[in-house]
């Protein structure tokens, strides 16, 4: 099986275990090609997970589109939000781009398919923490 297909089908796999335990709804998620699933916060930042075959890495990233204030407010909030998700985040401000990123990468392998539930356990446990978090300083924007 190639890449992209295999990227498809753990995808869908992902997709229907979160919808059976109920995780996520349809309106909340949508698949980005075969290399990801972006995850509905507000209208300036979402959450982007990939996988990274190459560097066998899961990623979950918030990623800020435009408005470089959540991202002050969010890096102003660091520590309390680090506490919170429950590890050290990596913090990207991309100043020459108009987009900013925090993110947390995980050691995962899409080759390795027995992986894969454990994978998507720790994504349906992190994914709700993540917006949980970080919409609780959406108001002060």
């Amino acid at each position: 099986m190639n890449l992209k297909d295999l990227q498809q089908k753990y995808w869908s796999t992902f997709i229907k275990v979160a919808l059976i335990r109920r995780k996520l709804s349809s309106d909340e998620y949508r698949l980005v090609k075969t290399a990801g699933i972006d995850v509905a916060i507000c209208k300036d930042y979402h959450l982007y997970i990939s996988i990274d075959s190459r560097k066998k890495t899961l990623t979950i990233k918030v990623y800020i589109d435009s408005n470089k204030e959540y991202y002050k407010l969010f890096e102003s909030k660091k520590l309390e939000i680090e506490d919170q998700i429950g590890s050290k985040l990596e913090w990207r401000n991309l100043e020459d781009n108009k987009s900013s990123m925090i993110m947390k990468s995980v050691e995962f392998d899409i080759y390795n398919e027995e992986s894969w539930g454990d994978s998507i356990n720790y994504l349906l446990s992190e994914i709700p923490k993540y917006i949980d978090v970080f919409k609780k300083y959406e108001h002060s924007i």
